[in-house]
């Protein structure tokens, strides 16, 4: 996952005496959800997810806005094709997994990475005057404009479509392909773009997206640690992990239509202080205690992590593929 370039920049407020505010801008090409992290009283609070169109601008905190530091994230929708993009930091803050929420305890995640993303800090001057803006933005440099054109382009590539280049820039390609989904979609025709045209293509966009990836489902009883491994170049892996499935519960591991023949699977029950590992490992490859994504061209002891046995899964040519864990792939209990 890459971090993409972010900006922050302030708004004072204006003659008329407008309302003080948090505001959250997406200048980008993709489709994001944002939330905002905030003190609230004695606690540290998280609120989301707003679903910001490419050039569209929300606000999140009524509230003035207060000097000192606010938390931020964005993430693109699962639809936009390729690795997931992030607006990102280092301040690990709890989220839901969708839907909007409004989220006090910071405790409820402590032990689910699933349910964690990491924040950049944003400084809020005295000189805002309550009033904040952070723009989500790319190298392009997009204006709300452009980025609303290029936010078109990128979903109708998702699609499927011929739109030329990403550019935010209204060519012929483009107005071919927008004036062609519109008929298509029984639209009004023309080449114009609204919010209804934007919000077909986000759901056609992470509809097929849905059908495709790599899937866990945990069939157990107990809460279920999982990690999974791909083939990387000169036939290195890299493993990658934690979810955390409770019983019952399936995940998306791998975004986007499946590019190996096989993959390495590995996952562990929670058992008090104790656990049960998957068994039938095959390969040793590198984990650690926290989330992690790491290679196998060095040992895992030279860099001070643990070793797992991660089992090989042949998918074929398949685009997706679920992988079941079941209460008879891991190690007995002791008290059996």
């Amino acid at each position: 996952m890459r971090i993409l370039f972010f900006s922050v920049l302030f708004l004072m407020l204006s003659a008329t005496g407008a309302s003080a505010k948090y505001s959250l801008c997406n200048k980008s090409s993709y489709a994001l959800s944002a939330a905002i992290g905030y003190v609230d009283g004695d606690r540290l609070a998280t609120r989301g997810w707003w679903r910001l169109r490419p050039g569209q601008c929300k606000v999140a905190l009524t509230e003035q806005t207060s000097p000192g530091r606010y938390f931020v994230f964005a993430e693109a929708i699962p639809g936009h094709k390729g690795p997931l993009r992030r607006w990102s930091g280092h301040t690990p803050l709890c989220v839901e997994s969708s839907g909007f929420f409004n989220l006090r305890n910071q405790d409820v995640c402590r032990d689910d990475p699933i349910r964690q993303r990491k924040f950049f800090d944003v400084e809020v001057t005295e000189a805002a005057a309550g009033n904040w803006q952070t723009d989500f933005t790319e190298a392009n440099n997009y204006t709300v404009y452009s980025a609303e054109v290029a936010g078109v382009q990128r979903l109708l590539a998702d699609i499927g479509k011929d739109v030329g280049r990403i550019d935010g820039a209204m060519g012929r390609s483009t107005q071919r392909a927008l004036a062609n989904y519109r008929r298509q979609k029984g639209l009004t025709e023309g080449t114009s773009i609204d919010d209804e045209l934007i919000d077909t293509l986000i759901d056609e966009a992470n509809g097929r997206e849905a059908k495709l990836g790599f899937f866990y489902c945990n069939k157990t009883d107990g809460s279920v640690w999982s990690a999974i491994a791909q083939p990387a170049e000169d036939d290195a892996y890299t493993s990658k992990g934690w979810w955390k499935l409770e019983p019952g519960e399936c995940a998306k591991i791998i975004k986007g239509e499946l590019q190996h023949d096989h993959y390495y699977v590995y996952g562990a029950i929670e058992e008090g202080i104790n656990e049960r590992q998957l068994v039938g490992g095959d390969k040793a490859l590198c984990v650690k205690a926290i989330m992690f994504k790491e290679g196998n061209e060095l040992s895992c002891e030279s860099r001070d992590l643990d070793e797992a046995m991660f089992k090989r899964v042949e998918i074929g040519g398949s685009k997706s593929a679920t992988f079941d864990f079941l209460p008879e792939m891991f190690v007995a209990s002791p008290t059996q």
